[in-house]
């Protein structure tokens, strides 16, 4: 090829990485704008151990904002072990758990750990033998938020059931099979 002609392609090669830079930029720009935000807590009864256990997943930039709202130490992250214990400590303040009777079910956190985008939040709760409607109230983040909604997944039965909640409906019921 004459060096016309690879002086050419050089160009055309800038021009075109140029453009997807700057679609890149603005693709990225806008989706973090409009990124929602969104937790979702799986329910997940294990009839091996007899236990409800409960996943938290929240994204990393959430987390971080929820720590800086907290008044954390700005060099406390959600990948720092004081930051996930945080975290956690939210997300035990941000549930509640009710059975038919009323009474407050409080989960074990049992761990946190950090994996790709999101903090996840570990609980249990030996299986309650109450038979009947279950609630829970979630306020987690909605303070940080206006449009935060958690969602929780009741993994019990299939298909799944997702309950919904925001500050608008901050609460959900729930009937686990006997």
């Amino acid at each position: 090829m004459n060096g016309a002609g690879a002086q050419r392609r050089r160009l055309l090669h800038l021009a075109v990485s140029a453009a997807a830079g700057v679609s890149l930029a603005v693709c990225r720009h806008d989706a973090f704008a409009h990124r929602s935000h969104v937790t979702l807590t799986r329910v997940i009864p294990n009839p091996r151990t007899g236990r409800w256990e409960f996943v938290h997943a929240i994204h990393y930039h959430d987390a971080l904002r929820l720590l800086a709202v907290r008044g954390v130490r700005d060099d406390v992250q959600p990948a720092s072990v004081e930051g996930r214990a945080r975290l956690a400590l939210e997300v035990e303040r941000g549930f509640r758990w009710l059975a038919p009777t009323g009474e407050v079910l409080q989960p074990s956190t049992v761990g946190a750990e950090l994996e790709g985008d999101n903090v996840y939040v570990y609980q249990e709760l030996p299986a309650p033998a109450t038979t009947g409607r279950y609630a829970v109230e979630a306020t987690l983040m909605q303070d940080v938020f206006p449009d935060q909604v958690n969602n929780i997944s009741l993994e019990f039965t299939l298909p799944r059931t997702t309950l919904r909640l925001s500050r608008r409906q901050p609460r959900g019921e729930f009937t686990p099979p006997s």
